[in-house]
């Protein structure tokens, strides 16, 4: 079975030409912007996703470490994050200082609920940073609404929901900072490389000090998170196929819902929110009896550990039952890691079928 693989000929081409004709990076000293090719990204990606500003960065990890310092997080700050996520999403904040607070999830879209956020808010709550997590649009118009109503920030990891949409809005344009990953195993990819979009100036010149050394004279100090020439123009191009590669993706996932459903497998499909689009980077199901059998290949037994059971990040003792009950039921299959034809579709189901 062949991996998944959307880079071809077209971006070749313009990474050889970018080498072979171009400077590498064009960012010097007092610079806000990169060079021609991190500039028309910017451009075209603010344009493409209708946001006021967008930058380019060296990964999705960066542009999440970038929008905590665009806000000023510091020791002392509360950022309330999802357990449920990849591990970048929470360790931002706290390489900053600040202190994780822990929100369980919603057991139908997997993502924060926002009926425990308010809760969790204090007079120390800097933001929130909710992940859309495996394709799925968390409820961000209700997590938006409760952070305008107590003056915070809201931060949307969207690394895993290029395109997702929720009703009207596309993932990653609701809160204030919107963060997407090129890495190697994303939809649209670069081998890695990220983009921040925001909605204002302000939080546009704060993060291009962010990730340029604070070398637009702002005031705050910052870091090398800068993206090279070559990778701004392959996303340039993957940019322009990206209708097609989403397209393809969404054919995978319901395909292989069709065979799991045709197979009366007992897994529980994965839920979709009604009048939202879902990106379908993972298909995650649910067992619906126990299993503790290894399942066959490329098929997932559950996603991770949640992540206050990581030693970095550990803290005082969490609740979070979703979360915990959750993990022990996973199955997936990472739809941005292989290209099944439909014979092999139905043949990982049947393989699967047979462990179940």
């Amino acid at each position: 079975m062949k991996p998944f693989n959307s880079i071809g000929q077209a971006e070749a081409d313009i990474a050889h030409y970018t080498v072979m004709n171009k400077p590498l990076s064009g960012y010097v000293a007092t610079s806000a912007h990169g060079g021609e090719d991190v500039h028309r990204l910017e451009y075209q990606w603010a344009k493409t996703f209708k946001v006021e500003h967008a930058v380019a960065c060296n990964s999705g990890t960066s542009g999440l470490l970038a929008a905590c310092m665009a806000i000023g997080i510091e020791v002392g700050d509360e950022v309330i994050v999802s357990p449920y996520t990849m591990s970048a999403t929470a360790a931002a904040p706290k390489l900053l200082g600040a202190k994780l607070v822990w929100c369980d999830i919603d057991p139908y879209t997997y993502t924060m609920d926002p009926k425990l956020v308010e809760g969790l808010i204090t007079n120390n709550t800097m933001a929130i940073i909710v992940t859309n997590l495996f394709g799925q649009p968390a409820h961000l118009k209700r997590l938006a609404s409760i952070c305008d109503k107590h003056d915070i920030y809201l931060i949307e990891d969207n690394a895993q929901a290029i395109f997702a949409s929720e009703y009207d809005k596309l993932c990653g344009t609701v809160g204030q900072f919107g963060v997407f990953s090129l890495n190697v195993h994303k939809h649209l990819q670069t081998g890695e490389g990220g983009v921040v979009v925001c909605h204002n100036v302000q939080n546009d010149k704060r993060l291009r000090e962010a990730i340029n050394h604070g070398e637009v004279r702002g005031g705050l100090l910052g870091l090398n998170l800068r993206m090279t020439e070559v990778t701004a123009a392959m996303a340039m191009v993957q940019l322009s196929k990206a209708k097609a590669i989403m397209k393809g993706r969404l054919a995978f996932a319901m395909a292989l819902e069709a065979a799991v459903v045709d197979a009366k497998l007992p897994l529980t499909i994965p839920f979709a929110r009604p009048d939202c689009g879902h990106a379908y980077y993972c298909w995650a199901a649910q067992l619906k009896e126990p299993c503790n059998k290894t399942l066959p290949l490329p098929w997932r037994r559950g996603y991770m550990k949640p992540l206050y059971r990581l030693p970095a990040l550990e803290t005082e003792p969490v609740c979070c039952p979703v979360v915990e009950r959750i993990e022990d039921k996973m199955v997936l299959m990472e739809i941005c890691s292989i290209d099944p034809t439909p014979d092999e579709i139905r043949d990982m189901v049947r393989r699967l079928g047979e462990v179940l």
